[in-house]
C-alpha cells in the first residue's frame, strides 16, 4: 500500500523532470516566435520588389527563395565606416572587397511605385528616423566616384554586391511554392514589417496586391 504512493510521486517526478527539460530546450525557439509575432504586430511595413527561385528542405518541405532588389545593390551610396572595418582595404588601389558576414545597416526609402528600395548602406546604424535594415553582407565591393565602369558610381564612395536581411525563405504547402515561382515576378511582392533594431520579419506574400500568404502570428 505504501509503495502505490511512493511508485506515482515517482512517475509524478519523472515527467516534472522531462517537462523542465523540455522547456529549457524550447525556450529559445519560443522566445524567438514570440519575439518574431511582436515585431510583426508593432514593426513598420516596408513593400519590397523580388524574385523567387524553387528549391526543397529534406526536413521542413517545399519553400522559396525570395531575393531582393534591396538585396542586390549596384552603386549604392555607402558610408565610410565600411572600408574602415575591411582589413588590407586601399581604395587607391581600385575598387576593395568586403568580408562576407560584415554587417550592416542599409537605409531605405519609398519610391514612386510604393515600393521601398535601398538608399545608402553603412556599418553603424545611421541617426535619425529613416526606416532602416539590418543585413549581413554575402558578397561585395566599393568603389570611388569615376572609378570603374562609367556611371557605375554616382557618389564620394558606392557599394555593390549582395545583402541578406534573414527573410529569404518562405516555406509553404507542397506545391505551392513551386507554383509561385512560375508567376511573372513584377506581380509579387514582399511585405515585411522591421522592429527598431532594424531585423525585418516577413509578413505577407503578395501577388497583384493582394495578400497570397500570411506569416501565422502566436
Amino acid at each position: 500500500m505504501i509503495g502505490l504512493p511512493l511508485q506515482r510521486a515517482g512517475r509524478r517526478g519523472t515527467l516534472a523532470a522531462f517537462a523542465l527539460v523540455f522547456l529549457v530546450q524550447a525556450a529559445p525557439s519560443i522566445q524567438i516566435a514570440l519575439d518574431q509575432s511582436r515585431r510583426l504586430a508593432s514593426g513598420r511595413p516596408v513593400l519590397l520588389a523580388t524574385a523567387t527561385k524553387d528549391p526543397r528542405d529534406l526536413f521542413r518541405g517545399e519553400y522559396s527563395i525570395l531575393s531582393y532588389e534591396a538585396g542586390q545593390p549596384a552603386g549604392l551610396a555607402a558610408a565610410p565606416d565600411l572600408a574602415e572595418r575591411q582589413a588590407g582595404c586601399d581604395l587607391a588601389g581600385g575598387d576593395c572587397r568586403l568580408a562576407a558576414g560584415t554587417p550592416v545597416h542599409v537605409t531605405l526609402r519609398p519610391g514612386p511605385d510604393g515600393l521601398h528600395h535601398a538608399a545608402s548602406i553603412a556599418v553603424a546604424r545611421p541617426a535619425g528616423e529613416g526606416l532602416v535594415l539590418r543585413g549581413t553582407v554575402q558578397f561585395g565591393s566599393l568603389t570611388r566616384r569615376g572609378e570603374g565602369k562609367p556611371g557605375a558610381c554616382a557618389h564620394d564612395l558606392c557599394f555593390s554586391g549582395a545583402i541578406a536581411y534573414g527573410i529569404e525563405r518562405w516555406y509553404g504547402p507542397q506545391g505551392v511554392p513551386a507554383n509561385l515561382d512560375t508567376l511573372d515576378r513584377g506581380r509579387i511582392r514582399v511585405r515585411a514589417r522591421v522592429g527598431e533594431d532594424g531585423i525585418a520579419s516577413l509578413d505577407a506574400i503578395l501577388i497583384d496586391g493582394e495578400d497570397f500568404a500570411r506569416t501565422p502570428r502566436l
